[in-house]
């Protein structure tokens, strides 16, 4: 249990740290009163690589048919509002890292998940799952596209 929560811990401290780079990084995702809204701006980029660290640093696909060449599992269908969901098994369980990707395959956003209950928010707690994925969790996204396009071809 503590080694789970000591896991979560860093998974979070690095998805912060990786939100505060992207954040220097890219105009799109400054917040200010004349930010330009992600779905009217023009097409994002997250640069050429996706990097985490859990004490190895893994690179995570950036497309869909890399991630299912990696082993990445697709839940099966495009949630509205979230995307196509890629996870990987730890054992009997879900991995805490899930990929979320558009029906083109790009990838547009990294989402945590804990199956032991969080701080809401920032962490939303679903109780019964979603589809997909239909188990109590809790989960945090980060997205680098607008998640209300996410199921449009």
């Amino acid at each position: 249990m503590f080694t789970q929560k000591v896991r979560l811990l860093v998974l979070l401290v690095g998805a912060v740290l990786l939100l505060t780079v992207l954040a220097a990084c890219s105009p799109l995702l400054a917040i200010s009163e004349d930010a330009t809204p992600l779905s009217e701006a023009a097409t994002p980029s997250i640069g050429d690589r996706l990097i985490v660290t859990e004490g190895v640093f893994d690179s995570l696909p950036l497309t869909a048919a890399e991630a299912e060449e990696a082993g990445w599992i697709d839940t099966g269908e495009c949630v509205p509002n979230m995307g196509r969901h890629f996870l990987q098994m730890m054992g009997e369980q879900p991995g805490p890292v899930v990929l979320l990707y558009n029906p083109a395959g790009d990838l547009i956003g990294v989402e945590l998940e804990s199956l032991s209950e969080q701080p809401a928010p920032p962490w939303e707690h679903l109780d019964g799952g979603h589809p997909g994925m239909e188990f109590e969790h809790w989960t945090i996204h980060f997205w680098f596209d607008d998640p209300a396009q996410a199921c449009e071809a």
